[in-house]
């Protein structure tokens, strides 16, 4: 089945970035991706020649300059990013006729995913033992109403949502706690696509989250904590930031 990516990503997130389409490039058959769209927030102009070197790419302008150390972890930036990608993500889907797989900046992919993109279903998210059930680092949105009913509730409830605290995971769930007569869910195990430490890592594991495990105050200190200075999938890591 063909599909879309999309991926937001602004200048504080390049390195991430890197990781991610260099092993999306190296570990999943792109044949199957139409368009890989990276929501511009915020990226440089040799950010953006640097990612338009990959076949598929398209450079989508969202008009927003964010920057993770306008706050950092949940701070100005990190939230402006995160109140902008659900927006996005709809508007993208009603210009296309292809599913869209929306995955965090601060992935790895390790093994080709295509096979759990499943149509059957209105939307696929990763799930997850936890207060928050579901994880918006992987969302599946399919091509129909159902699809775009799902996408304006969950926008609300992110936009209800106060702007210090984690927004668009918990919306998420509330959004498919009240529509789950309406629309068909299919749960992601988190271990497929969003492995956390190597501790997880096993060979069901399609994608690694580099997620931030505590507070940052700025890019440097995040990146220090999952990306250059982490002791979890170091190898890897350095494989792909080139």
């Amino acid at each position: 089945m063909k599909y879309n990516i999309m991926v937001v990503l602004n200048s504080s997130y390049f390195n991430f970035g890197k990781v991610f389409m260099n092993s999306l490039y190296d570990n999943v058959d792109i044949d199957n991706i139409d368009t890989i769209f990276i929501a511009d927030t915020g990226l440089s102009n040799s950010n953006k020649e640097y990612f338009k070197r990959f076949d598929k790419v398209y450079i989508h302008d969202t008009g927003l300059q964010t920057d993770y150390d306008d706050g950092g972890s949940f701070g100005n930036g990190w939230q402006q990013s995160v109140g902008c990608k659900t927006v996005i993500l709809k508007s993208l889907l009603e210009q296309t006729s292809l599913p869209i797989v929306m995955i965090d900046g601060d992935c790895i992919f390790v093994k080709d995913f295509s096979y759990i993109i499943d149509n059957s279903y209105d939307i696929q998210s990763c799930k997850r033992n936890s207060d928050v059930p579901y994880l918006a680092s992987f969302v599946v949105v399919h091509n129909n109403k159902n699809c775009l009913m799902f996408l304006d509730k969950w926008i609300e409830l992110i936009s209800q949502k106060p702007i210090n605290v984690p927004r668009e995971s918990p919306s998420l769930g509330e959004a498919i706690l009240e529509l789950k007569d309406k629309i068909r869910v299919g749960d992601i195990p988190q271990i497929k696509v969003s492995t956390y430490n190597e501790k997880e890592f096993c060979e069901d594991t399609l994608i690694i989250h580099l997620k931030g495990s505590s507070v940052s105050k700025d890019i440097l200190e995040r990146e220090g904590k999952s990306l250059t200075g982490s002791q979890n999938f170091s190898v890897l890591i350095q494989k792909y930031l080139v």
